[in-house]
């Protein structure tokens, strides 16, 4: 899986770009059917001019047999599908961001719904990627 680092790296002063891992605090569906919700509040530190991304990055080519399209909501507005051949995603959800946000997204066809933690959470299968948002500085 592709590394996350060149979305940490520093300069002086401010981030360049600074990624937050969305990782394993995804509610599952109670059946396959289902969409999986990850909440997260606003990133801090962002300013005026700053763009927001919401990316993806998933397994290489041999695993794309197993990947399946995702549909994405970010608050209620439909982001995009991400087709099954696709390795990098990224879309701008500056526009989009509130104090508190729900991403949704519906796998097609669907998941058999994983087991969860004590909170009722859980990480995306591994073939879905690995998602972050990530902050770019104007």
């Amino acid at each position: 899986m592709t590394d996350f680092s060149p979305l940490a790296s520093h300069s002086l002063g401010r981030m360049d770009r600074h990624g937050i891992h969305l990782g394993n605090a995804w509610e599952p569906p109670a059946d396959a059917a289902g969409d999986w919700t990850r909440r997260f509040g606003r990133p801090s530190g962002v300013v005026a001019g700053d763009r927001v991304l919401l990316v993806c990055e998933r397994p290489g080519e041999e695993a794309a047999v197993a990947r399946p399209r995702l549909t994405l909501t970010l608050n209620g507005t439909s982001l995009a599908t991400v087709d099954p051949v696709s390795a990098r995603w990224e879309h701008d959800i500056t526009p989009l961001l509130r104090e508190r946000n729900d991403l949704v997204v519906k796998p097609e066809p669907a998941a058999a719904p994983p087991a969860v933690d004590r909170h009722g959470r859980a990480s995306l299968p591994e073939a879905w990627g690995r998602w972050c948002v990530v902050i770019v500085p104007r």
